[in-house]
């Protein structure tokens, strides 16, 4: 056993936990219990009876009961709180046992604090960034592992700073770390202890693991969107440090499975930071159709055409129709390729996502009927980008034919349907086009 790993055995329940003897009756209201919960700022609420630790009740819990409800009818029962001398490797595993996140601590028989999942991982030498203060990525993983051992679906925001270079360039790396310090605190404040673990990842990337459901997550994203825009004194142009997210997780209905949490965590990661490039990307593309102009002193932003106005050889979306009833649901794509158009459909029993693999999948069948029976593609993953406008959708595509090659596509629409549809064309188009130009040709030989 190396000097870390015992030290690590070493390390008690008291090193990391919350001191605190604040408990609630079973017989307290959930109104009570909600404001004591508050007032102190703690994680949960253990339940006592005759000074026995009876119960614990969570925010979740009280917040899904009306208030006049007991505390004993929303309660989880029966668990066993940890003594505050028990090897913190101990009490992560009576955690996992009981399939909670945090744990009554007791001394002599009385309460005497509580301790959580994230203080022990954070204990058990998890390192931190030294210029923010943030958890290591190493952390993030071993927080999100530890969530999905625990039976919570995980999501994963991937956080990349725009015109970051340029700051370094222009003012400094002393004001550039000053901006990443500033970002860190203003992530800080958006995040809940609870349900969210912020880290820097490296460099001017952020990462954020939480368990919160996908809405609560994209609202989340949506917040840091609308925060992070730090105005930077500069000579050019480029005046605003903002933000680009990516998102991938929550309860999945189809596609991969993973045997290996650590595996799923990183597959999380590389998912959400794609799509935060993909997010980056598109902001490049809208800069790139603009030019700056000045007129009567004042500077602005004005639209110019795309330098290349010359016709290539693609497919174009012409329609998307969805059909759902009790047998089902089924997705009918037309695509058009000079004057042909295929029609391709999908159909299966899904709820949530599924419907957008079935979008994809009608998509690739259409595009099979159009390029020829050897064109066969499969969709291997899917993430949504929360943006303020329209919708955002990166889907991963896989041939198994050329030694599992992928291709990443990505497109915005009014409605998230089209915008898969439309980034699978994205991903497909480019490399396809001297098959589709052929075709184009046969039509009008």
């Amino acid at each position: 056993m190396t000097a870390d790993s015992v030290d690590e055995v070493r390390l008690t329940v008291a090193d990391a936990m919350v001191v605190t003897a604040e408990s609630v009756n079973s017989h307290d209201t959930v109104a009570t219990a909600t404001k004591k919960l508050t007032r102190h700022h703690l994680t949960a609420l253990p339940v006592v009876e005759d000074g026995r630790v009876a119960g614990l009740v969570t925010p979740q819990q009280l917040l899904a009961a009306a208030p006049y409800r007991l505390v004993v009818d929303v309660m989880t029962p029966g668990i066993t709180p940890v003594p505050a001398d028990l090897p913190l490797v101990q009490a992560y595993a009576a955690m996992t046992r009981q399939r909670l996140d945090v744990l009554p601590v007791i001394e002599d028989n009385e309460l005497v604090g509580q301790i959580s999942a994230a203080n022990i991982l954070r204990k058990q030498g998890q390192q931190s960034d030294p210029l923010t203060g943030l958890p290591s990525a190493a952390a993030l993983r071993a927080w999100a592992s530890a969530a999905l051992a625990h039976g919570h679906e995980v999501s994963v925001l991937f956080i990349d700073l725009d015109n970051f270079g340029i700051v370094n360039k222009t003012l400094g790396h002393v004001a550039g770390d000053d901006m990443l310090v500033a970002v860190a605190e203003l992530l800080g404040g958006l995040v809940r202890d609870r349900t969210d673990m912020l880290c820097r990842y490296g460099g001017d990337e952020f990462a954020i693991a939480t368990t919160r459901r996908e809405p609560e997550a994209r609202e989340l994203a949506e917040r840091i969107q609308a925060a992070v825009v730090l105005p930077t004194d500069l000579t050019s142009g480029l005046n605003r440090v903002t933000a680009s997210i990516g998102l991938s997780g929550g309860r999945r209905t189809e596609g991969r499975t993973r045997a290996h949490l650590g595996a799923t965590i990183d597959d999380l990661l590389t998912l959400a930071s794609r799509a935060s490039t993909a997010a980056k990307d598109a902001k490049h593309t809208a800069e790139s159709t603009a030019r700056l102009s000045t007129a009567n002193g004042e500077t602005r932003w004005t639209a110019v055409p795309p330098a290349d106005t010359v016709q290539q050889a693609r497919l174009r979306l012409v329609d998307v129709t969805i059909r759902s009833d009790e047998a089902g649901s089924e997705v009918a794509v037309v695509l058009r390729l000079g004057a042909r158009e295929s029609t391709g459909r999908a159909a299966g029993r899904v709820h949530g996502q599924g419907i957008f693999f079935l979008a994809a999948e009608a998509t690739l069948d259409a595009l099979r009927l159009t390029a020829g029976e050897e064109h066969v593609y499969t969709l291997e993953e899917f993430t949504e980008v929360p943006t303020a406008v329209d919708k955002l959708a990166v889907v991963v595509l896989a041939n198994r034919s050329n030694g599992a090659t992928s291709f990443i596509g990505s497109a915005r629409a009014p409605d998230l349907t089209h915008a898969v549809v439309k980034a699978v064309l994205d991903a497909l188009n480019r490399p396809l086009s001297r098959t589709l130009a052929q075709r184009l040709a046969g039509q009008t030989a």
